[in-house]
C-alpha cells in the first residue's frame, strides 16, 4: 500500500519499522454539515466499532470502588498504577457470582466496552469476575467460612453429643448415590434391626442446596423422626461439593436440633457442612460406623459391665457384713436383743390390758348406771319422781342397747344422763324455798313427824347453808305415834 505524502516511517523501540497513515471514517463527502451525524448515530457507530474491536475482553485490575444499588446492579471501578476504568455488572450476572466482592481485591473481569448514550461515558460491562491467583469457589469458601466462624457456628461449645444407641437414624443424601448404599450396608452389618429414615435429595447442581437444607430442617421439626442424622454424599470435585459449602445448608446443619454427622466427599475433602456438624466423618461408611457400634460390641460391653457390677456388689456386701458384725459386738448393742424382747413383752402386756379394759367398760358403765338409779330412788322429789323414773328407764334401755355397739356412745349417753340428773337434783327444789330435815347424825331425811321425839337435835338443809334446831313440839295425824 503506497504511503500518503504526509506519512512517515516510525520505528518501535525494537527497531522494526511501522507504517502509519491517516485514516478517515466514512462519514460522507462534501462540507462539514453534509458529513456530520447526530450524537446518537455517532455513539451507536462508536459502540459498534468498540464491540467489533473488543467482542470479549479480559481486564485485570484492583477494585477501588464497589456499590450495589437497590436494583441489584453493581457499579465499581477497576484500576492499576496509572489508569482506572468505570465498570458495571448487571443484577443477573451478579447473582451468579459465588463470592463477595470487596474493595482492594485484584480481579479478572470479562466483558465488553460500552458508551452509555445518556451520559456519553465509557463503561466496561462485566459478565464474569474471577479472583487473581485463587479460584472463585475457593475464595467464596474462605469468605463464608470466616463470616460464619465469626458468628460462632463452628464453635465446639455448640456441638451436641451423639446418642449411644439411637433408635432411629435419619439420612439426607441422594437416593441413587453410592453414599446411601455404603451407609445401609454398614448399618445392616453392625446392627441389623436399626431403623433408618431416608430423606432423598439432590447432592449437586442447581436446587441441591435448597433440598438439603429443607431435609435437615424437616428432621428438626419432627425430633421423634430421628435420634441422629447423617448428611452424606460421595467424593467429587470442588464444584461437585459446592452445595455443602452453601450458606443455607451450613446454617441448617448448625441449627439442627438433632445431633448431626457430616460425611461429604473423601477424607481429604473438608466442607463448611463438616465444620458446622456435631461430628465429621471422613466417608459415609465411617459415618455409619460412628453412629452405632456393632451389636456384638454392645453385648460384650453389657456382659463386662454386669460382671463388674457383680464384683462391686459382692465387695459392698462383704464390707456391709463386716461392719454389721462389728456393730453387733459393740458395747452399745450388747443388750439390744434382751431390750427388744422386754419391749415386746411390755407391748403384749399393754395390749392385753387395753383389750381387757375395753371389754370391762360395758360392765363398769352398767354398775355406774345401777348406782345412779339407787341414788335417784333415795331423793324425796315427789312431784318429779315419776318423770325421773320414766326417763331413767328410757335412758337405761338406750344405754344398754348402744353399749353393745360402741363404748364411746355409752359414755356420751352417760354424760347426758348426768346432765338430766343435775336438772332434777333436790337442790333445785330447795332453791324454790323448800328444805330437807335430818335427825342429827343420820343420813336419811325425815319424812314422818312420828320418827322424832321432843328434844331431838335436827339439821335443816336449805338451798344456801343449813340450820341446827331442836324439837320443842311435834304433831302427828290422829291415831299415829
Amino acid at each position: 500500500m503506497p504511503l500518503p505524502p504526509r506519512a512517515r516511517p516510525f520505528r518501535s523501540r525494537r527497531g522494526a519499522p511501522l507504517h502509519l497513515a491517516e485514516a478517515t471514517l466514512p462519514f460522507g463527502e462534501g462540507g462539514p454539515e453534509a458529513r456530520s451525524v447526530t450524537v446518537s448515530e455517532f455513539v451507536a457507530r462508536l459502540n459498534g466499532a468498540l464491540r467489533a474491536a473488543f467482542p470479549d475482553a479480559w481486564v485485570k485490575g484492583e477494585i477501588s470502588e464497589w456499590r450495589v444499588w437497590s436494583s441489584g446492579h453493581a457499579y465499581f471501578t477497576m484500576k492499576d498504577a496509572s489508569a482506572s476504568l468505570a465498570a458495571v455488572m448487571w443484577a443477573d450476572s451478579l447473582a451468579r457470582l459465588p463470592f463477595r466482592v470487596e474493595v482492594g481485591m485484584e480481579l479478572l473481569a470479562r466483558g465488553r466496552p460500552d458508551v452509555w448514550a445518556k451520559t456519553g461515558k465509557l463503561s466496561f460491562v462485566v459478565a464474569e469476575l474471577q479472583p487473581v491467583g485463587i479460584g472463585a469457589l475457593q475464595l467464596a469458601f474462605e469468605q463464608l467460612k470466616a463470616r460464619l466462624g465469626a458468628e460462632g457456628l463452628f464453635d465446639a461449645s455448640r456441638k451436641k453429643k451423639l446418642p449411644l444407641l439411637p433408635r432411629r437414624i435419619g439420612v439426607v443424601t441422594s437416593r441413587h448415590g453410592a453414599a446411601l448404599h455404603d451407609i445401609l450396608r454398614v448399618l445392616s452389618l453392625r446392627f441389623p434391626n436399626a431403623h433408618v429414615t431416608v430423606y432423598p435429595t439432590r447432592v449437586q447442581g442447581e436446587g441441591a442446596p435448597e433440598e438439603i437444607a429443607a431435609a435437615v430442617a424437616a428432621f428438626s421439626r419432627v425430633p421423634s423422626a430421628a435420634d441422629v442424622l447423617i448428611v452424606a454424599r460421595g467424593g467429587g470435585s470442588k464444584e461437585d461439593l459446592a452445595a455443602f459449602n452453601d450458606e443455607r445448608v451450613v446454617r441448617a446443619v448448625a441449627m439442627s436440633s438433632v445431633p448431626t454427622i457430616s460425611a461429604v466427599g473423601h477424607e481429604v475433602d473438608v466442607t463448611l457442612t463438616d465444620l458446622a456438624a456435631d461430628l465429621r466423618a471422613a466417608t459415609p461408611s465411617q459415618a455409619a460406623e460412628l453412629v452405632i457400634a456393632r451389636r456384638e460390641d454392645f453385648e460384650n460391653r453389657l456382659a463386662a459391665t454386669a460382671g463388674d457390677l457383680r464384683k462391686i456388689l459382692r465387695g459392698r456386701l462383704a464390707e456391709a457384713d463386716g461392719e454389721l458384725k462389728g456393730l453387733l459386738l459393740a458395747p452399745g448393742f450388747a443388750g439390744f436383743p434382751s431390750r427388744v424382747n422386754a419391749a415386746e413383752s411390755r407391748t403384749h402386756s399393754a395390749t392385753a390390758a387395753l383389750v381387757s379394759t375395753f371389754q370391762a367398760l360395758p360392765l363398769a358403765f352398767g354398775e355406774r348406771l345401777a348406782r345412779t338409779e339407787e341414788r335417784l330412788r333415795a331423793w324425796p322429789a315427789r312431784a318429779a319422781f315419776p318423770l325421773l323414773s320414766k326417763s331413767t328407764s328410757q335412758l337405761a334401755g338406750t344405754l344398754a342397747e348402744r353399749m353393745k355397739a360402741r363404748v364411746a356412745t355409752a359414755e356420751a349417753r352417760f354424760g347426758a344422763l348426768a346432765a338430766s340428773l343435775e336438772a332434777l337434783s333436790p337442790l333445785r327444789v330447795l332453791a324454790r324455798g323448800y328444805s330437807v330435815t335430818f335427825r342429827d347424825g343420820e343420813a336419811a331425811p325425815l319424812t314422818d313427824a312420828a320418827g322424832v321425839a321432843e328434844g331431838d337435835p335436827l339439821k335443816i338443809v336449805l338451798a344456801r347453808g343449813e340450820l341446827r334446831a331442836r324439837v320443842t313440839a311435834r304433831r302427828v295425824p290422829d291415831g299415829e305415834g
